[in-house]
């Protein structure tokens, strides 16, 4: 007699579990992963990728079980493809009259079960499914009719088996009933653990199963010119598809079937599966031209930071070609991450969207959250939306949602030490998996985008002050850096999310008086470019003049950029306002003077 682990080699652990504990288990809670496909040995030893149902019917039948009867409070009772239909109804007995029929009761679901259980000279095993939609009320009871027939599982798993003869021998056995669920804490807990009952957890599928999974799906794709080695080629099917189900992985072939593509394309039926396009940003042809553009055009808006955007940059290279530490690793994280710490406005956000224009032509693909706003303990909610039975879940989460959306996007993430502990719990799974579940269960993919934190830990300790900055910008980059690394593994215990960020901590420097200078001429020229817009009054500055206001908003550097454009607002943009106020269009004026009274009122003087 062939032994079980011969019978079943190549089935699935799950499986060859269950085959395993048939001879003594009645009743099976099966859970987990329960909608995907498995692979499952097929004829002359090909891999075919099966249902749950079928899978369990394709071990069932090793020994000697191969009909299969499923019911549900949804979708009623019905007999599965490929079973025998005359053994099916004598099992059900007086109750074949529920199938076909719709939805049933939990009441209807008993008597089938009842019925099929008692009837071991008629080999067939039930399922019962979708439980965990309709067995628990939103407040979280069970509802009374769900827990009758848990009852009558319970008394019939406890039950003394039937005894009946077969072939002239006298056997005592039940059939096999078998439920699907999300959770086993979707039952009760008396049931769960109960003697008889045996809990069958479904795991995703680790690497192994994919591959075989993909080589078994290869051949459902179509050749190309430049198809090359067909393992080379699953090798990338399995890379673009990490963390996905079997199930996806068959969608995406299905999806390249439909649009023509070739094996070869495999990571892009992959994208197209995740964000809903063929097209790779990330690999545009003009892109490599717009990075090395790049110095140029982000330090037109960003000033006083080369070597803060040269590190960006660097960070951005690698992204663009695949060769994150991430990526080098065979993991399947977002495209890039880049952690900015410095001290407030130095220019952190200007250079998170500047990158953005840079990778998307669109500024607007920039996506920003203050993490102050997300201190709460119930504020990773807000990210990935509340779960079924909450207040807002149709609404969707904040972050799901916004990749959702746009999934070629960078998203930063400002002032992340002020982020709750379990939002950042979210970040790590983020930057690992390069995925997260909304509130709904739905997977929302982040392999398309460049994941940015901005903070201000470590400012102002021990050598990172603005005269450490000045007298030693290297070491001052070097104490910032170890103090943020300090605070991770002491303060927020989590190392391994400083693990993902790994060398890409961005350091910015404090501004000086040389680049506030220019920072606040810039100031200048857009708030009398920005007036003539207004006011149709084109205004113009005398260098008198301009010294005056740069002089006068240069003196505190201690908010940055930010500090130099308030005070050019309330030195210039405020008494210009009141200055053009009921001034005639096409006019042209000439400063000559900004000057603050004794009694702190700014005056403009124009030229007479």
């Amino acid at each position: 007699m062939t032994g079980a682990a011969e019978r079943t080699a190549g089935y699935p652990a799950w499986l060859r579990f269950v085959d395993s504990v048939l001879p003594v288990t009645t009743l099976f809670v099966v859970h987990g992963n329960i909608r995907d496909v498995h692979v499952v040995p097929g004829a002359h030893g090909a891999m075919t990728l099966h249902e749950t149902r079928s899978a369990l019917r394709s071990v069932l039948e090793l020994s000697g079980i191969g009909t299969m009867v499923t019911t549900s409070p949804l979708h009623g009772v019905s007999i599965d493809a490929g079973s025998d239909e005359t053994t099916a109804r004598a099992a059900l007995g007086d109750n074949t009259d529920l199938v076909g029929t719709g939805t049933v009761g939990f009441a209807d679901i008993a008597r089938a079960v009842q019925a099929v259980a008692s009837a071991p000279e008629h080999p067939c095993a039930i399922v019962v499914d979708y439980l965990s939609q309709v067995a628990r009320h939103p407040s979280g009871q069970i509802v009374e009719p769900a827990e009758e027939l848990f009852q009558r599982l319970l008394g019939i798993v406890h039950a003394r088996p039937s005894l009946f003869t077969r072939d002239g021998a006298r056997m005592m056995r039940r059939n096999p009933i078998i439920l699907l669920l999300d959770r086993p804490n979707d039952l009760p807990a008396w049931l769960v653990t109960s003697d008889g009952i045996r809990q069958v957890p479904i795991p995703d599928p680790d690497l192994s199963t994919r591959l075989r999974a993909a080589r078994s799906l290869y051949a459902q794709l179509a050749p190309g010119p430049d198809t090359g080695d067909a393992e080379l080629i699953v090798q990338r099917f399995v890379g673009s598809t990490h963390g996905m189900s079997l199930r996806a992985m068959m969608e995406i072939i299905q999806l390249m079937r439909d649009e023509g593509l070739p094996s070869a394309r495999v990571d892009d039926g992959a994208r197209l599966y995740r964000a809903g396009v063929v097209e790779d940003p990330w690999r545009a042809p003009e892109l490599a031209e717009q990075i090395a553009r790049g110095p140029a055009a982000l330090e037109r808006r960003v000033k006083g930071q080369a070597q803060a955007i040269q590190h960006a940059l660097d960070i951005l290279i690698r992204s663009v070609t695949g060769m994150t530490a991430a990526h080098r690793a065979g993991a399947d994280g977002p495209r890039g991450v880049m952690f900015f710490a410095g001290p407030t406005g130095v220019g952190k956000t200007e250079l998170a969207k500047t990158i953005a224009q840079l990778l998307f032509g669109d500024e607007s693909a920039y996506v920003r959250f203050d993490m102050s706003e997300f201190a709460q303990e119930a504020a990773d909610q807000r990210l990935i939306g509340s779960p079924p039975g909450y207040v807002n879940h149709d609404a969707g989460g904040e972050l799901t949602n916004a990749v959702r959306d746009r999934p070629f996007s960078v998203l930063l993430f400002d002032e992340i030490e002020k982020a709750h502990p379990r939002v950042l719990d979210k970040f790590l799974q983020i930057l690992s998996d390069g995925r997260l579940s909304d509130g709904s269960g739905d997977t929302v993919f982040f392999n398309d985008t460049l994941i940015i934190f901005t903070s201000n830990l470590g400012i102002g300790g021990s050598g990172t002050t603005a005269e450490d900055c000045a007298a030693d910008p290297v070491a001052y980059r070097r104490a910032l850096t170890s103090e943020i690394e300090r605070a991770f593994v002491e303060r927020y215990r989590r190392p391994e999310l400083l693990g993902r960020i790994g060398d890409n901590i961005v350091v910015f420097d404090y501004i000086d008086p040389e680049t506030a200078r220019i920072i606040a001429g810039g100031f200048i020229d857009n708030a009398l470019t920005h007036a003539q817009r207004s006011t149709g009054v084109q205004v113009r500055i005398g260098d008198a003049a301009r010294e005056q206001v740069i002089s006068a908003t240069v003196e505190d550097l201690s908010t940055g950029a930010r500090g130099v454009g308030n005070q050019v607002e309330s030195f210039l943009v405020n008494p210009l306002a009141r200055a053009l106020f009921g001034a005639g269009v096409g006019d042209t004026r000439t400063i000559v003077a900004v000057e603050r009274g004794t009694d702190g009122q700014v005056t403009i003087r124009w030229a007479t």
